[in-house]
């Protein structure tokens, strides 16, 4: 009898290139949130806990060196359905993206489109922003066909839970009125959900197109304190923005912004270089 510690792998995923290239930073697992976080598995008897075999699907998948586990393909996608079947809607997503590229299986278009919308409905952000970004057009053009309603409809669901992607896609739907009318403030206000959700951690390329908000006034008012905070927060990214917006600020206005965005760093834990910029008067 083998025991080991659930863990969160990572699957490698293709689907489209724009779709793989915004999965490649991060976890293909989301973490796990139902109940699959840890746990003491027992190899040899799954039965009574389908978090296990979601994560010996994984494991088969990839190989564990560290459990003695060889890739094994057959064993994978067995543990991967039976997860799903039982309600382990994270599985739903992974098998998902093996029938869309023929891993393990055959590929089966009409497959993906089940899993993704059943795991979606069932509340999977990673499902519900593929959704969203393949009815956006953006990816699985062989799945489903351009439809901005259903774009905004999932994204919508996903970004209520805190994905900052979905957010980041709302927000450039309603800037560039994208089969609907152009609304800045609707563009500024999930630009800064997804900036600013508690689930997006530190994400600098966020902050940095927060920061253009606030220094040209898109969707908001123009305000020069908040986009050098932004912009501090961009690290290196930001410098640039900082020395052209610090001409027209005064050194109070600085030390303001300044103030904010080591507070938020205090806050967050985090700090961040990204040059000092004093007004030169």
């Amino acid at each position: 009898m083998i025991k080991i510690l659930i863990f969160v792998a990572c699957l490698s995923f293709t689907y489209t290139p724009s779709f793989a290239n915004s999965q490649s930073k991060e976890s293909d697992t989301q973490a796990l949130e139902t109940s699959c976080k840890t746990h003491t598995v027992n190899e040899n008897n799954t039965s009574s806990n389908p978090c296990i075999d979601y994560t010996m699907g994984l494991r088969y998948l990839n190989g564990d060196k560290e459990s003695g586990i060889t890739v094994d393909y057959k064993k994978a996608i067995y543990h991967l359905k039976k997860a799903w079947n039982k309600g382990v809607i994270d599985a739903g997503y992974s098998l998902s993206t093996m029938y869309y590229n023929g891993q393990l299986v055959e590929k089966d278009l009409d497959k993906v489109r089940e899993l993704l919308l059943k795991s979606g409905k069932k509340g999977y952000v990673k499902s519900q922003r593929t959704l969203g970004q393949s009815y956006w057009g953006k990816t699985l053009n062989d799945v489903f066909e351009k439809d901005i309603e259903s774009a905004i409809y999932w994204l919508k669901k996903a970004a209520s839970q805190g994905d900052s992607q979905s957010a980041a896609s709302l927000s450039a739907i309603y800037k560039n009125g994208d089969g609907v009318d152009q609304d800045e403030s609707l563009s500024f206000k999930w630009r800064k959900q997804a900036a600013l959700s508690e689930k997006a951690g530190y994400n600098p390329g966020q902050f940095y197109v927060l920061a253009t908000y606030y220094e040209k006034g898109i969707g908001t008012e123009k305000n020069l304190v908040k986009a050098y905070k932004y912009y501090d927060l961009s690290g290196t990214a930001g410098v640039k923005g900082k020395q052209r917006i610090a001409k027209e600020m005064t050194q109070e206005q600085i030390d303001e912004a300044l103030r904010e965005s080591n507070a938020w760093q205090e806050e967050n834990n985090i700090r961040i270089g990204g040059g000092l910029i004093r007004r030169v008067k």
